[in-house]
């Protein structure tokens, strides 16, 4: 199965970096149809980058997946918003935007067998490190070429 992988190369809280990979999410979109976004968690997913750029965006969009975790557009085409831990639940997408995740995380998407494309925000190089070395169809979207943020 031909497999699309994307990473956005954003050292820590980099709204263009995050702003990258949802639009590289919605331009695959149009081909996959549906896709799930993973966040860290969604307990404070509204006051996150990621609703930063929905809000500015789009704000009804924003609005609408975090008040009921799912997005419909006008042509059928739909987004879900989950937590890294209720991932499981999300096994058969098509397509990832894996948010500022671990390299947990990204080997969970790995693992499932339906997907055919993934965009991964990172927050720390280390997350995407083995990533990149175990497969070499990896577009680089978005390097802010930043040091990682101090944990």
């Amino acid at each position: 199965m031909n497999r699309d992988r994307y990473l956005a190369k954003s050292a820590g809280d980099n709204i263009d970096g995050t702003r990258a990979g949802l639009a590289k999410f919605l331009q695959l979109l149009d081909q996959h149809r549906e896709g799930v976004i993973v966040v860290p968690s969604m307990d404070q997913v509204k006051d996150t980058l990621l609703a930063d750029v929905l809000n500015a965006a789009n704000p009804a969009l924003a609005d609408t997946l975090f008040r009921k975790r799912e997005y419909v557009f006008s042509d059928g085409s739909r987004i879900q918003v989950c937590s890294q831990q209720t991932l499981k639940n999300f096994r058969r997408s098509p397509l990832y935007l894996v948010l500022w995740g671990s390299h947990y995380t990204i080997d969970d998407v790995e693992a499932f067998d339906r997907w055919g494309a993934v965009v991964f925000v990172a927050w720390q190089s280390i997350d995407y490190q083995a990533w990149l070395q175990n497969h070499d169809n990896v577009s680089v979207i978005y390097d802010d070429r930043k040091p990682d943020p101090s944990i």
